[in-house]
């Protein structure tokens, strides 16, 4: 799995906590998880920001907001929304 492109510090992306943070792909199903080891396109979330109540999987406003983000950096790092669009099959911006 390479480096995130977003944040490498062990340290939930959202609120800084640093004790049992899970790896999150920001772009998830079978075919986007791959691409998303390959791209650096995760972060590490504390299990409330990860799978508890405020969690990016039951919270698709939060979901949709972190693609966004990781889309908006995925262009600064590979290419423009074009390629994005060709590599994930959609663009979130």
């Amino acid at each position: 799995m390479k480096k995130s492109i977003i944040c490498n510090e062990k340290r939930c992306f959202i609120c800084g906590f640093y004790l049992q943070v899970d790896k999150h792909h920001c772009f998830h199903g079978t075919a986007n998880r791959k691409l998303a080891d390959e791209d650096g396109c995760w972060v590490y979330l504390c299990h409330r920001h990860h799978t508890g109540g405020d969690g990016v999987h039951d919270n698709l406003p939060f979901d949709v907001m972190l693609k966004k983000f990781t889309q908006m950096r995925w262009e600064e790092v590979y290419g423009d929304r074009e390629s994005f669009r060709k590599r994930y099959g959609k663009s979130y911006l």
